[in-house]
């Protein structure tokens, strides 16, 4: 009897100390993905620099937030608009930001990843409060891609609203 409480207490133990390991089902796109796809978390050291670059850029440091971005940075902006390189995007962060006052940012989602390519990104979604220089607010809405190389910024890819009173 003994010899079966043993045996029954060792294979009770045993199966309550090999948890399950759950399969992934395959899933098949109904649209592939043409740019990447398979992505897993990256660093988030990345999503700190993001966070850092904001800082600076909130705080109208425009120079320590360069310091974030390759020589060789391309900003895809919300407005349809490209800049490409290091002295276009720090010229469009004085002319734009330094007329206008950041306040309660948000951020709602940071999410370092890295494609099956080996591409690292964070994507960030974020909000704040916009105040113009006439004094008025708008509500801004962001959601942008980060592309990092060497842990600087090569690319940003961003999409933007504001809410409509």
């Amino acid at each position: 009897m003994k010899n079966f409480l043993f045996i029954s207490a060792a294979l009770l133990l045993a199966a309550c100390s090999n948890p399950k390991t759950e399969e992934k089902a395959t899933v098949e796109h109904l649209y592939k993905p043409s740019y990447a796809d398979n992505f897993k978390i990256g660093d988030s050291k990345n999503a700190l620099l993001v966070e850092q670059m904001h800082k600076a850029i909130i705080a109208k440091n425009f120079d320590e937030a360069a310091t974030f971005l390759a020589d060789t940075v391309v900003f895809y902006l919300g407005d349809g608009s490209t800049l490409k390189g290091k002295p276009a995007v720090l010229d469009l962060m004085k002319k734009q930001y330094s007329q206008i006052n950041i306040k309660n940012y948000d951020v709602q989602v940071s999410i370092p990843v890295v494609s099956e390519s080996g591409e690292e990104w964070v994507l960030l979604w974020d909000k704040a409060d916009v105040e113009t220089p006439d004094g008025k607010s708008v509500k801004g809405y962001w959601m942008e891609g980060f592309q990092f190389k060497n842990g600087k910024v090569v690319a940003m890819n961003q999409f933007e609203k504001t809410e409509v009173k």
